[in-house]
């Protein structure tokens, strides 16, 4: 039933790309990209996902080092507001809800103005999102989706089968701006520092490993036994080293059940109160287990080693892999019906131990 319903979700969104690229893809008059003539870039960042906006942090941060005089805006959802404007270096911040109205797009567009590059790295653009590159004033639009007649700085084919972070350096290159894909920027505050401080101190913990069992839908969440087997397998590999839960407010209640019904030797960090915290939990631990691509790149930010999990989707994994030396993966075997639970337990106590013996060596 499942897969019958996402085919019909597929359906629906295949016509309404359709039906968006004949309403509102029109060709924009010829100009070549002249990287000195560019002042105001727009990235279209409506999609709310954390693991998207740090892989891309280093990109505001490589044009700034260009040119500190290039105006960078962001469209994104409130949520997203100061770790953009705040933390990650955007100059303004342009509001626009997940799932917007036209009349909020096109209120959006005329508060942007007129730009000189507007990119949207979206592989599969909706019909908002059409209508979004129809009404913003922008000189070139750099995208992937090659078939659009809109877009002049056309990414798709010539980075197909590059990570995400790519994508965003070659577009940096092609304005004659170095970049530094694998220097994502990882905000912490001041009081996300104290607070992992107080943490481990009040619980006598010097040296820990982070486990996030829970990454978004069901098919990316660890049930109860498998995070009791990779609790155990790294107590029995390292009897010394604590291990930290991490949660979202969604999860929290259910990594306290966990703990409790089946006696996990490991804590909670139920102090978290936003991303920062969870940042500075990670800084400073030996390594990291994840199913969640946010914490997975936040880990390599941070350049704490780590062993992440992945659906047996190739395309995906060449996509958003961890881009670390220092990390592990491993591939969640096939099934008609994704689900994260579905690992080669001999594997994962293998890639565990690598970890570890690193761990020890450094």
């Amino acid at each position: 039933m499942r897969k019958f319903v996402s085919r019909l979700q597929l359906l629906r969104d295949q016509i309404r790309h359709r039906l968006g690229v004949i309403l509102f893809d029109k060709p924009k008059p010829y100009s070549p990209l002249e990287p000195a003539s560019i002042k105001h870039i727009v990235f279209l960042r409506t999609d709310a996902k954390l693991g998207d906006a740090f892989v891309s942090s280093f990109v505001f941060k490589d044009i700034k080092r260009y040119d500190p005089n290039i105006r960078i805006s962001v469209v994104t959802a409130p949520n997203m507001r100061s770790l953009f404007l705040d933390h990650l270096g955007a100059d303004s911040v342009i509001e626009l809800r997940k799932r917007p109205s036209y009349k909020e797009i096109t209120k959006a567009c005329i508060q942007i103005g007129q730009c000189d590059l507007l990119v949207s790295l979206n592989p599969r653009p909706k019909m908002k999102d059409l209508y979004f590159l129809s009404q913003c004033q922008a000189k070139h639009i750099a995208g992937l989706d090659d078939s659009l007649r809109c877009v002049d700085i056309k990414l798709g084919q010539e980075t197909q089968h590059l990570h995400f972070a790519q994508r965003f350096a070659l577009l940096l290159e092609k304005m004659g701006i170095q970049a530094t894909p694998q220097g994502y920027v990882i905000p912490q505050t001041e009081q996300s520092r104290l607070t992992a401080h107080q943490f481990l101190s009040q619980h006598n913990i010097e040296k820990y490993c982070v486990i996030n069992g829970y990454g978004s839908g069901n098919a990316r969440k660890l049930t109860g036994s498998s995070i009791e087997n990779l609790v155990k397998i790294i107590k029995q590999q390292m009897p010394e080293l604590s291990i930290v839960l991490i949660s979202s407010p969604e999860t929290s209640e259910l990594v306290e059940n966990n703990i409790a019904s089946l006696n996990l030797d490991a804590l909670h960090y139920n102090v978290s109160q936003s991303i920062f915290d969870i940042a500075s939990i990670m800084a400073t631990a030996q390594f990291t287990v994840s199913v969640d691509t946010a914490t997975v790149h936040m880990a390599t930010g941070l350049g704490v080693p780590q062993l992440a999990f992945y659906h047996d989707d190739q395309e995906n994994f060449a996509q958003w892999h961890p881009n670390s030396p220092l990390s592990y993966t491993c591939i969640a075997e096939k099934d008609t019906i994704p689900d994260i639970n579905q690992l080669n337990w001999a594997d994962v106590e293998q890639k565990l131990s690598q970890l570890i013996s690193r761990t020890n060596e450094s």
